[in-house]
């Protein structure tokens, strides 16, 4: 066995270190000095022979070096301890400055929820600035929740450029839409060129006081037709518009098969028109505070499904 090989063993065993990495180069340089000289070059040009070669010859033993720590520390294991600090977004964020493979770990539960709004302090993070952030670094995959909050009307077509459009359509795996205060008229016609994207992972949606018309609203909810669950507050009616009813064509029939919350909410013709696209409601748990003329119509959709039900149908 030659000196390289039994270096190339001691390398690779448990007992490897840097003395012993010192004495493989010790090794390989002398080797390499005897066969420059054997050639007779210039001094210039052994100096560049032993050099590249004992590179080339370090690099190849290094690939071959399992990591400590990953042989050590099962990626599984790793995992499962990651998945336990999923509502601590601090004890995440430092586990992500570990190392390269727990910031994998950690990342899809740091980025699970986005939240849009134009009340920050950090100018790079207000309205749809922080799209760009989340396409620049490619976190748009990890992402499960989208938040939009405003006081003030901002989320509005008219703010979308180009840009933060297909930044925005770059969501291919949201399962929960929350919004609050959407005017959902003003994105009506060509609501699906904004939220169309969602259609095949959305599963549920809360909305906070939207405005619009009672069909307006059933023709953006039968835009999902993989929606399950449906959580309505305090809508604000909407009576003057540009666009008849009747154009309102809709575009699925949505499996509507979990949790229906409504609050003060009475908008019959919402119901009956998703009804007529669906064929019937499927919702097995309910829960009604304030919903009027609503409540019968509802039991009747959903009587052979229901499971649960909490109503409060007066004040």
């Amino acid at each position: 066995m030659s000196p390289i090989t039994r270096d190339i063993g001691r390398l690779r065993g448990p007992a490897s270190s840097v003395s012993g990495m010192a004495d493989l180069l010790m090794t390989i340089d002398n080797s390499d000095v005897c066969a420059a000289r054997t050639v007779g070059t210039s001094l210039s040009n052994r100096v560049a022979m032993v050099w590249h070669r004992c590179k080339t010859k370090i690099n190849r033993l290094l690939r071959n070096v399992p990591h400590e720590s990953t042989r050590r520390f099962p990626y599984d294991i790793m995992e499962m301890i990651i998945a336990h600090l999923t509502n601590d977004l601090h004890a995440l964020k430092a586990c992500s400055l570990t190392c390269y493979s727990w910031y994998i770990a950690a990342a899809p539960h740091i980025h699970h929820t986005h939240t849009l709004c134009n009340g920050t302090r950090d100018e790079s993070w207000r309205g749809l600035k922080s799209l760009s952030m989340l396409h620049r670094f490619g976190l748009a995959s990890f992402v499960k929740e989208i938040r939009v909050k405003q006081r003030d009307p901002w989320f509005v077509p008219q703010a979308f450029s180009s840009r933060d459009l297909r930044y925005f359509s770059a969501f291919a795996s949201v399962h929960t839409l929350e919004l609050e205060g959407l005017e959902i008229h003003r994105f009506i016609p060509g609501i699906e060129c904004y939220f169309g994207h969602l259609s095949p992972t959305l599963r549920s949606i809360r909305l906070r006081n939207p405005r619009c018309t009672p069909r307006q609203l059933s023709h953006f909810l039968s835009l999902f037709s993989n929606l399950d669950d449906i959580n309505i507050a305090f809508p604000k009616p909407l009576f003057n518009t540009s666009i008849p009813g009747t154009e309102l064509v809709p575009f699925s029939a949505p499996k509507l098969q979990g949790r229906l919350e409504l609050r003060h909410f009475d908008w019959v013709e919402t119901w009956t028109d998703l009804i007529a696209s669906c064929g019937d409601l499927r919702f097995h748990h309910m829960d009604l505070n304030l919903v009027g003329g609503c409540a019968p119509v509802l039991f009747g959709a959903c009587a052979e499904t229901l499971e649960t039900l909490r109503c409060s149908v007066s004040k």
